[in-house]
């Protein structure tokens, strides 16, 4: 007995081609989500049980993916009951390995590009920045997944990647200045000499964090807190001072003088001291550092000389000095070091020289 007598053999028809496929997708897509939750969940403490950060990155490709997976079943399982037309059917079946090339190659550029920041950040021992490789690595995924998609539904890709060959030398020309900033970003984080979290200063006077280093131009963080975007290109022609590499530790150098006559082995010895008892309070400073207090020039008022201390980071030396100087000024107003004030000895001629 027919189950739907009041319809017609095309109403039959069209609802045996759409109606039925279209339940079995939103049914896959349901019970995909509904696996989702419980898979990952697992997946999730699992994970929480190693100390390998590599599974985190495997679970959060994976989200938001059993969701098309199911779809893609349920779609699949549908093909075989919704159309008696071979050429319809044999488009459907190529739309359906089309969309399971791209959600495979979602998965692999999301667990790409997360492996990636893994190893950045195995290397340098923080997060640093650098979107460059994140994009590199995603457009490579997608591209070779594009084309192993076009290859499983029977499109020879050879004519296309012939085409992009002759496409890509006439893009190179126009987009010269776009191509050489692409390729001097590359150069610049594989030679290791600038990495994000470093301070640097340009020969051209922009100096700061560097923040990011993407496919177009340096971001560096100044110390008023901007942002200054700089062409790769002229960061790697320029000459530039990292004050991260290789050691992030810097030398901080203090000028003082001293009247003549002063006690030099007392001053020495007094500044060394200050030195030494700012280098074990301050913050930012090396505490196993020992100053070093050096006479370096006789001037017209005094003796001059620097102390060496030691600061942590770049950004550390302001304070050290700063704490060091209010220190030194207050340990020799204690001992009666005087400060040497500008003075000349002026010796008048007698224009009438008495005759004896």
């Amino acid at each position: 007995m027919d189950a739907f007598p009041l319809l017609s053999n095309a109403d039959l028809a069209w609802m045996h081609r759409f109606i039925w496929p279209a339940i079995s997708v939103f049914s896959g897509w349901i019970l995909g989500a509904l696996l989702e939750r419980v898979v990952v969940g697992r997946l999730n403490a699992l994970a929480a049980r190693t100390s390998w950060e590599g599974d985190d990155i495997v679970i959060e490709a994976l989200q938001g993916l059993f969701k098309w997976i199911g779809a893609l079943a349920g779609f699949h399982l549908a093909l075989y009951h919704s159309t008696d037309s071979p050429n319809f059917g044999g488009w459907l079946q190529k739309g359906t390995v089309i969309v399971a090339v791209l959600v495979a190659t979602v998965f692999a550029s999301r667990a790409a590009v997360g492996f990636v920041k893994l190893s950045t950040r195995t290397v340098e021992g923080v997060v640093p920045s650098m979107s460059i490789f994140h994009s590199i690595t995603r457009v490579s995924v997608f591209a070779l997944g594009i084309l192993i998609a076009l290859q499983s539904v029977g499109i020879s890709i050879a004519p296309i990647l012939t085409a992009l060959g002759v496409g890509g030398l006439a893009t190179a020309l126009a987009l010269q200045p776009t191509l050489a900033n692409l390729f001097s970003g590359i150069q610049i984080l594989a030679s290791r000499t600038i990495n994000p979290g470093d301070f640097v200063r340009l020969d051209s006077s922009e100096e700061g964090f560097v923040q990011d280093i993407n496919w177009r131009t340096t971001t560096i963080r100044s110390p008023t807190n901007n942002l200054v975007l700089v062409p790769n290109s002229r960061v790697a022609n320029a000459v530039v001072t990292n004050h991260h590499y290789p050691d992030r530790e810097v030398g901080v150098g203090v000028a003082w003088s001293v009247p003549f006559g002063s006690d030099l082995s007392r001053v020495e010895s007094v500044a060394e001291e200050v030195g030494l008892r700012v280098q074990q309070s301050v913050a930012g400073a090396v505490p196993t550092f020992v100053p070093v207090a050096r006479f370096t020039q006789f001037t017209e008022s005094g003796v001059a000389f620097s102390v060496g201390l030691r600061a942590a980071e770049y950004g550390d030396q302001f304070l050290l000095k700063h704490e060091f100087i209010k220190l030194l000024d207050a340990k020799f107003r204690a001992e009666g070091i005087e400060l040497p004030y500008p003075h000349r000895v002026m010796l008048q001629k007698d224009s009438n020289p008495s005759v004896a």
